[in-house]
């Protein structure tokens, strides 16, 4: 009877200090993200006072609108969202196959090129800069957002294939055979049975590969000289200059920044949990 009570005591202990410590990390986690936000509602005098003072006077419109305007986001939203579907299309394309074949498929040298394919995971991309210039500018492909999205899907493809085989290792081989069985292609296999079942890997991989292609400022900065080709986080340096930074202007610029990326994770958030899982214990 003392052992039973002592076990719900230890239990409750350990949930109290659970749940402390996972409201301690959300409070730390919203604090930067709640101080852009009242800082995007500030007029410019109140900007000034401090990040963490309750605004005195609000402007919840003018410094939205002022910030589209400034930062022309119309131009480079459209950019960064060419760059982005673009990646996201290829590398769920490159990567279901990769990783389908890697899983499913045996054929000599298989393995020693998937160990490449994670060897390629660990090498930075500053190693590479120089290289990767020359290559996108015998390709003629420097100076071109179609460039830089080939870039962003060729160094994410390694994690992206090593999810996918995951999956599909989780996925069992007699359903497989079952469909052979049927008079089904590979083709056929793939598309009709591998496929409609892979939805929470792609949810996942969709908000990664979107994510990673949104934010990336070093790759644009580096292989493209022309302004107008850049990405929407180069908006943001429209609210700076060497002596001054108009901070509510910032914070707006970077609300109008987020929001897009935002909306790709609402639309996949009830599969991007179960994706990242998915395979996890035989992958």
């Amino acid at each position: 009877m003392m052992r039973s009570h002592s076990k719900r005591r230890n239990k409750l202990i350990l949930k109290i200090v659970t749940y402390t410590v996972l409201i301690i990390a959300l409070v730390y986690t919203l604090i930067p993200f709640l101080t852009i936000i009242l800082t995007s509602f500030r007029t410019a005098k109140d900007a000034v006072r401090g990040p963490f003072t309750w605004p005195r006077q609000w402007d919840i419109i003018n410094n939205y609108m002022e910030a589209w305007k400034i930062g022309k986001f119309s131009h480079y939203l459209l950019n960064s969202l060419y760059m982005m579907v673009f990646t996201v299309i290829g590398t769920l394309a490159v990567a279901t196959l990769a990783g389908y074949s890697f899983a499913k498929f045996r054929y000599p040298g298989r393995n020693l090129i998937y160990y490449i394919l994670l060897i390629g995971m660990m090498i930075p991309f500053q190693t590479i800069m120089l290289p990767l210039y020359f290559t996108l500018k015998s390709m003629g492909l420097l100076n071109t957002l179609t460039g830089i999205s080939l870039l962003s899907i060729g160094t994410g493809e390694g994690f992206a294939i090593m999810m996918m085989r995951s999956f599909f290792v989780s996925i069992p081989d007699s359903m497989l055979e079952a469909a052979r069985l049927d008079g089904c292609s590979e083709i056929k296999v793939l598309t009709k049975v591998v496929l409609p079942n892979t939805y929470p890997a792609w949810s996942s991989l969709v908000v990664i590969t979107a994510m990673g292609s949104w934010n990336n400022l070093l790759a644009p900065m580096i292989y493209i000289f022309k302004q107008d080709k850049y990405p929407i986080p180069y908006a943001l340096y429209a609210f700076q200059s060497a002596h001054t930074t108009d901070y509510q202007l910032l914070a707006a610029g970077m609300m109008i920044s987020i929001i897009p990326i935002v909306i790709v994770y609402v639309i996949f958030q009830r599969s991007f949990q179960n994706g990242i899982m998915a395979g996890a214990v035989k992958g």
